[in-house]
């Protein structure tokens, strides 16, 4: 349940680095409840908030259908103020879905990857509300839309 003032962030995002990045977005943000969407593995277990889990599955393409669906389901049920990825497939799902619901939405390229394009971010560029990249290079490869933030974990 929503209290007065709170903003509720639906992070998706897959284990390792994607995650990593997410949650320094949101530590120690008070006023916000953070609902984590991510892999199923030891590290959800030690999150401190809201969390749920997918399994992965060996294709990528594959991963994203049954975690598009997942998305669907706890967007409908978490109600979040925004919906935001450090991408990969279920950061991707996640952002397809929250369309779907009228949410708004954020997208933060990894800091990783500052001469292409990962797929997530030519799949999303289009959908999101913000687009955030963490290097300069970032904002020639992506155009207008894409806004400077600085490196995350920095």
């Amino acid at each position: 349940m929503k209290t007065d003032g709170e903003i509720r962030i639906f992070l998706a995002a897959t284990s390792g680095g994607h995650l990593t990045e997410g949650l320094a977005l949101f530590g120690g943000l008070s006023g916000t409840k953070l609902i984590v969407f991510s892999e199923y593995g030891p590290r959800m277990e030690t999150l401190d908030c809201e969390h749920y889990g997918y399994r992965r599955i060996k294709s990528p393409v594959l991963t994203m259908i049954p975690s598009f669906f997942k998305s669907l389901y706890l967007i409908a049920k978490t109600r979040p103020d925004w919906v935001v990825t450090t991408g990969a497939e279920c950061g991707t799902a996640a952002i397809l879905a929250a369309k779907l619901l009228f949410r708004k939405t954020i997208f933060v390229e990894t800091a990783s990857r500052y001469r292409t394009k990962t797929m997530s971010a030519k799949i999303c560029y289009p959908l999101v509300d913000h687009f955030y990249v963490q290097t300069q290079e970032g904002l020639a490869i992506f155009g207008k839309k894409a806004e400077y933030i600085g490196g995350i974990l920095a």
